[in-house]
């Protein structure tokens, strides 16, 4: 399991499934938020291979 930190950019629907566009790094990835409710742009997550699972609180982020 690859666990990366990455910073939502935009959220929006595709295809009924909430997705959201983060930044990892220099990158740009597009990502599944259906775990993660109330995450909005700002927002720290922990990606699991490709998909949002957690939600990093501030004291939290690298």
């Amino acid at each position: 399991m690859n666990l990366i930190y990455a910073k939502i950019v935009e959220v929006f629907i595709e295809e009924d499934m909430r997705m959201g566009r983060v930044q990892v790094g220099g990158a740009i990835k597009k990502v599944p938020l259906d775990l993660l409710t109330e995450a909005r742009p700002g927002d720290t997550v922990l990606l699991a291979d490709g998909v949002a699972i957690s939600k990093v609180r501030p004291d939290e982020s690298p």
